[in-house]
């Protein structure tokens, strides 16, 4: 009887140890494949922000969840100094699943808030995965994590580089790769006087999307190669390598997106980075950060010469497309005040904001001429309700009031606000809601 309870206790680790390891590489694959848009439209919609959609990587995540529920019942894990965080983050879910039933399209409330709950599921695999528990090795690997995350980021730069030189863009549905032409109407191009140049999608759907992800990445990657100061190992030699290849690569594709937002969030972010630097008064590091800022300076500015005419229509915003963009985003405004002096404490419901829109209008418009507003703080405001927005303020007070945050954790908050205040996708699509609390989870 002894050798056969040892024989099962032996299977029983076996077992557990196979299932932790497989939890562990499945997350890696899951940060790397993020960027992909790979999906099964279960419900079409006049635009992306009412389809509904099953996406790859939602499969991946609710697998990685049971696991990860699996682990953390097994190992006792506590929670700790993230009690308040997880406080905050359930009420805020809470209160998005109660603005459900406010909504005009209920399905597609509960839908859209199902994808917040999976973004907040997935901030926990992060932040609890990371953490030591009764002196056991934590379950994910943080350098690891980054790097994965970093490695897919990469394939969506070369992407966009791509994209931009070719003006073309490949199509694979099985990929979420969708047709782009600089001569369709409603594709992000940049418009001068020689004609229309499409911008850099990668694999996303807009380029400011895009141009989000690589300043945030951007953000992180300058962030580890200025304070590495020894290569102890031959895999930390081919990290530094691979930082240096992905940094370069990546801020050309950046600049290949011509996304204001985006470029404005990576200059807030390296200048908070910048005040990190000189607060910590590490002369080395800071030394090594203004070297990698003015090489990259150097680098655009090679990169500004041949495209200057599109880079002053960008800043100077005075051509047709330009003036247009900047009337619809302010008129998005005006429209989102309306919302919130009818809905402001309880919202229109998740994913409902357009339906709420066309409601309030009195001359009708084709469904695909509303657009959410470009401000993901009134769009939650809006969508969610005054409640679930108060308790997203406070996840974050009490995020970034952690001391053992990661150094790169101010100027990453600091590039998510400008992204945030300026466009709406980080929480009105589905990739734009796991994109954020992962970051958010891997600070």
């Amino acid at each position: 009887m002894t050798d056969v309870a040892n024989m099962q206790k032996n299977m029983e680790k076996g077992l557990f140890k196979f299932l932790r390891k497989a939890s562990e590489y499945l997350i890696y694959l899951f940060v790397f494949l993020l960027p992909w848009q790979t999906k099964l439209i279960l419900q079409p919609g006049s635009n992306n922000y009412s389809e509904i959609s099953l996406y790859a990587s939602q499969i991946l995540l609710l697998l990685i969840l049971l696991l990860f529920l699996f682990q953390s019942t097994r190992e006792k894990e506590c929670i700790g100094d993230c009690r308040r965080v997880l406080y905050a983050l359930l009420s805020f879910v809470f209160f998005v699943f109660i603005s459900t039933f406010f909504a005009t399209d209920k399905f597609l409330a509960f839908y859209r808030s199902f994808i917040i709950l999976s973004g907040v599921c997935l901030f926990f695999i992060i932040r609890f995965g990371t953490m030591q528990q009764n002196y056991q090795e934590p379950l994910l690997n943080r350098s690891y994590l980054v790097f994965s995350f970093l490695s897919g980021v990469f394939l969506q730069a070369i992407l966009g580089i791509y994209q931009f030189l070719t003006q073309s863009t490949p199509v694979c549905k099985y990929l979420g790769l969708a047709a782009h032409n600089s001569t369709d109407l409603g594709a992000a191009v940049v418009e001068t006087a020689a004609g229309r140049w499409l911008r850099a999608y990668g694999g996303l759907d807009h380029p400011n999307i895009l141009g989000g992800l690589l300043a945030v990445s951007l953000i992180i990657a300058v962030c580890i190669l200025a304070k590495k100061k020894m290569l102890n190992s031959r895999r930390q030699v081919w990290a530094s390598i691979f930082l240096f290849i992905f940094y370069f690569v990546t801020l050309y594709a950046l600049f290949f997106t011509f996304s204001r937002s985006a470029w404005l969030a990576l200059l807030f972010g390296f200048l908070v980075l910048l005040i990190v630097f000189v607060v910590n008064k590490d002369k080395w590091i800071l030394g090594r950060f203004l070297a990698l800022l003015l090489f990259s300076s150097l680098l655009i500015f090679m990169a500004v010469i041949p495209f200057q005419d599109l880079v002053t229509t960008r800043i100077k915003a005075d051509t047709r497309l330009e003036q247009k963009s900047i009337i619809e985003r302010t008129s998005s405004i005006a429209e989102a005040n309306k919302i919130l002096q009818q809905h402001s404490l309880t919202g229109v419901g998740a994913g409902n904001y357009t339906l709420a829109l066309a409601s309030l209008d009195d001359n009708k418009k084709p469904a695909w001429d509303y657009q959410p507003v470009h401000n993901s703080f009134l769009l939650s405001l809006a969508e969610n309700g005054v409640f679930a927005f108060s308790a997203f303020l406070i996840f974050i007070f009490f995020l970034l009031k952690n001391k053992k945050r990661e150094a790169f954790a101010l100027p990453v908050i600091a590039a998510l606000f400008i992204l945030m205040m300026l466009d709406h996708w980080l929480l009105s699509l589905p990739f734009g809601v796991f994109f954020l609390f992962l970051i958010l989870g891997l600070i």
